[in-house]
């Protein structure tokens, strides 16, 4: 009797969750706030229902769902995010033989510089029309190979890319679930909706950052220094966010060994980066531009601001984005330096401390988009804390910034994001610590 009402409930869950997919992933708009909140609750309450409270010994079931999701979200024109429309002008670019960074768009459209699929129309629908691009190499390439085989079809362009984008977030999923031998950590990561919405969904490269940044632990547990060096450079090459990490793998390989490493890694990032050389002038000036002129679902940086405004009367941004991120630096190095690596040392570990480095500097961060926490979610998985689930939970409150059209901040909904998320985090260390083990 048990197993029938088992197995229907499966089946009302895998229902109701492609009816929430379908509508987050083709129908939201996020101009919408409420119906799309209420939408992702109700998606976020389910995953949370199945992970948490129901039996996890069919996790294949459970990872096929999310897998089969993904599959669903392929043909899906991104909705929450426009990032997408700057891959498509990078990669017609390339094929075209122009160099990405080598101009803003705006510079083709003055000049009426106009190669093949290059207009004024898609000009019109990028978010930053007057930045350089930042996107690194492996990202470029494939942005590339999605114009080559696309022939000017953004939708066929977007669903090249969401294959790769797909086969990465298998690849974790895998990873997670046969070589750590972690099953729930894999059904937790597969069934998701924020990761599921914003990687596959929206055409961000998180997942796959995320399976090179796995693939470099399970070398360094196997001591593999060259294909960790490798794998390690890849991520990089596919977002440059895991630089930040490299003095961790540094001091976790110790002195000798990490010096190896740091060197394979410089050789095989001077490679990747050798088409970009020239242009790395180009990359930190947008960059720079980043940390000092881009606001959005902010923690600490938002209550430096008002100090800025109560103290000054103007905004600081320009100069407290850099000088966070400065400290951010500092303290991931510090993390490095004294973060008590002689006491014992493990994959968890490991994890938890690249976690709480992400912590601190999305803290610190004046943007923390939704899909940034993807990563240190996907790594917390691998270790006791379970902080992170919520948060990509609690996120969603974000886009509230889009309700209207009006591209605001709600900060209410922002305090009550981070007010919940220190909360938890909280609750997690009490947990952790009084001997009851993580939150499960």
């Amino acid at each position: 009797m048990f197993g029938v009402r088992y197995s229907i409930f499966k089946q009302i869950t895998a229902i109701a969750s492609v009816a929430l997919t379908v509508f987050l992933g083709y129908y939201a708009d996020r101009n919408q706030f409420l119906s799309f909140i209420a939408a992702y609750a109700l998606f976020f309450a389910l995953y949370i229902w199945v992970c948490f409270y129901q039996d996890q010994t069919e996790s294949r079931f459970w990872i096929n769902l999310g897998i089969a999701l993904r599959v669903l979200l392929l043909f899906s024109l991104p909705n929450l995010s426009d990032d997408f429309f700057r891959f498509i002008w990078d990669g017609r670019l390339t094929i075209a033989g122009y160099h990405p960074f080598i101009h803003t768009p705006r510079y083709f459209i003055e000049n009426q510089i106009l190669p093949t699929g290059i207009s004024v129309a898609l000009f019109n629908k990028l978010n930053s029309p007057d930045y350089f691009t930042v996107y690194p190499p492996v990202s470029q390439v494939i942005f590339a190979i999605s114009a080559w085989f696309s022939a000017g079809n953004d939708r066929l362009a977007v669903v090249i890319i969401k294959l790769f984008l797909l086969l990465g977030e298998i690849g974790v999923i895998r990873i997670l679930a046969r070589q750590f031998n972690q099953p729930k950590a894999a059904v937790l990561y597969a069934l998701n909706p924020l990761v599921i919405l914003e990687l596959t969904g929206n055409c961000h490269f998180e997942g796959l950052m995320v399976f090179f940044i796995l693939l470099g632990i399970l070398t360094i547990r196997k001591t593999d220094v060259l294909k960790s060096a490798v794998y390690w450079a890849l991520a990089v090459a596919t977002k440059l966010l895991p630089v930040l990490f490299v003095p961790l793998v540094w001091r976790w390989l110790g002195w000798r060994r990490g010096l190896q490493f740091v060197l394979w890694f410089g050789l095989f990032s001077l490679i990747l980066f050798l088409p970009l050389l020239a242009v790395f002038p180009q990359i930190f000036e947008s960059i720079d531009l980043y940390f000092r002129e881009f606001q959005f679902n902010a923690s600490i940086y938002y209550l430096v601001r008002e100090i800025g405004f109560a103290k000054i009367g103007w905004d600081i941004g320009e100069f407290s984005g850099p000088a966070l991120a400065a400290l951010a630096l500092l303290g991931v190095l510090l993390i490095s330096l004294f973060g008590g690596w002689k006491k014992q040392k493990s994959e968890s570990l490991f994890a938890s401390i690249i976690v709480f480095s992400l912590f601190l500097y999305y803290s610190l961060a004046a943007v923390v988009q939704p899909w940034y926490l993807c990563v240190p979610f996907a790594l917390s998985l691998i270790t006791p804390w379970r902080f992170m689930i919520w948060w990509t939970g609690l996120v969603a409150l974000s886009y509230s910034h889009y309700d209207g059209g009006g591209r605001e901040e709600h900060f209410w909904l922002i305090g009550l994001e981070y007010g919940v998320l220190w909360g938890i985090l909280l609750w997690d260390v009490l947990k952790r610590y009084t001997g009851d083990g993580p939150i499960d």
